[in-house]
């Protein structure tokens, strides 16, 4: 027994020999230590999982969550997600714009431009929330316009541009698996107010033709009014699309995506007569650059605007002043609307109230109807 109790304590009871923690920790297979770190470095599903983390415990959360996405087929999903930004999808998606040639790209450069420059190119698209994407629309309700001064806010109807470009980035975005899901389907857009439209008087049409610097944007001008023309439908007219034996223009690539006639009167033939033929491109108003189409008008045009001591008034005016002197005039608006060719008579009613006359004949009509025949000033009752 005293040599039970003079026994050297073995080893194991030791309190300095006592198994560490991190012996006795069981450890997940596919992570391991390198250095400071725990590694990720395995095969799970022929997929090949390599990720790098400060603690065990972070490394073996992300190894069961990244088999769990496995396991749900969302891992290449999250995947990109995480490798995407901003900035670099900006480039490939805008590229994408201007080859499928849409008629907003230019514009587009310009709202990513601003949704770039809030959100920042860094920012992983996959971690774009809702709650970002109605932050960035409140943002844009504090900017000023560009060009104008510092007291003139975007109006409702800018917003919902930038709006609907970044709806749209995001909805490509989804399309290419990019992202899961857009974060930006339900924000609701602005309301815009409609009602009332700008167009140009005989007064102030013949101010803005005198104030006019240049010969092409005089007849740009005269073009458009005369044939309710888009902007970008004068900038991309070729000498193919017109046809002055039949007096009309041919459009193939419009807004709707659908061909469009345009015919013409005396004023728009004598135009496009006037003008210059350059062997060298297609264009009737042909860029700087060969082969290329004029592009470059806001500069001009507002310095004839400004002259002209006008006020809110664009090229898109000129379209609408092109229907509303089409209604003033006693046009049918379904006449109006295959002219300036509107996708629906929703769009064309918006000039009706220029039209009181057809609305005084249809209620004259009506008085007739309820009045009954009448003989000698006095209503002629017919007996049963």
């Amino acid at each position: 027994m005293a040599n039970d109790i003079l026994r050297e304590p073995t080893p194991e009871s030791t309190p300095e020999t006592k198994p560490s923690e991190k012996k006795r920790r069981k450890i997940e297979p596919g992570i391991r230590q390198r250095g400071s770190r725990w590694v990720i470095d395995t095969f799970y599903r022929f997929y090949r999982l390599r990720e790098s983390f400060a603690t065990y415990e972070a490394a073996e959360a992300n190894l069961r969550k990244l088999k769990t996405l496995i396991d749900e087929g969302r891992y290449m999903e999250k995947k990109r997600e995480g490798r995407e930004t901003l900035g670099g999808f900006r480039v490939k998606y805008l590229s994408w714009c201007q080859g499928k040639r849409q008629k907003a790209a230019h514009d587009k450069v310009n709202h990513t431009n601003r949704i770039v420059t809030f959100f920042g190119a860094d920012k992983m698209l996959g971690t774009i929330r809702r709650a970002d994407v109605e932050a960035f629309q409140a943002a844009l309700g504090s900017m000023n316009a560009e060009g104008k001064n510092e007291h003139t806010p975007l109006k409702a109807a800018t917003i919902n541009r930038h709006m609907a470009t970044l709806k749209h980035l995001l909805s490509t975005a989804e399309a290419w698996e990019v992202i899961a899901d857009n974060p930006a389907r339900r924000v609701k857009l602005h309301k815009e107010n409609n009602r009332r439209l700008r167009y140009l008087t005989h007064e102030e049409l013949k101010a803005l033709l005198v104030a006019c610097p240049s010969s092409d944007l005089r007849a740009m001008v005269t073009l458009a009014v005369n044939t309710g023309m888009r902007k970008g439908e004068v900038f991309g007219l070729t000498r193919d699309s017109v046809n002055l034996r039949e007096r009309f223009l041919e459009l193939t690539d419009q807004k709707n995506g659908e061909r469009g006639i345009i015919p013409l009167n005396e004023t728009a033939i004598s135009v496009l007569r006037s003008i210059p033929h350059r062997i060298d491109s297609p264009f009737i108003f042909p860029g700087k650059e060969k082969g290329k189409p004029y592009c470059d008008l806001y500069r001009q045009f507002e310095k004839a605007v400004k002259a002209a001591g006008l006020k809110g008034v664009t090229f898109h005016i000129l379209r609408h002043t092109a229907a509303s002197h089409l209604v003033m005039a006693g046009v049918d608006l379904a006449t109006v609307k295959e002219i300036m060719r509107h996708k629906t008579i929703d769009m064309t009613l918006r000039y009706s109230h220029l039209a009181p006359a057809h609305k005084k004949a249809a209620v004259e009509a009506l008085a007739k109807s309820l009045a009954g025949p009448v003989e000698d000033g006095k209503k002629v009752v017919k007996s049963a």
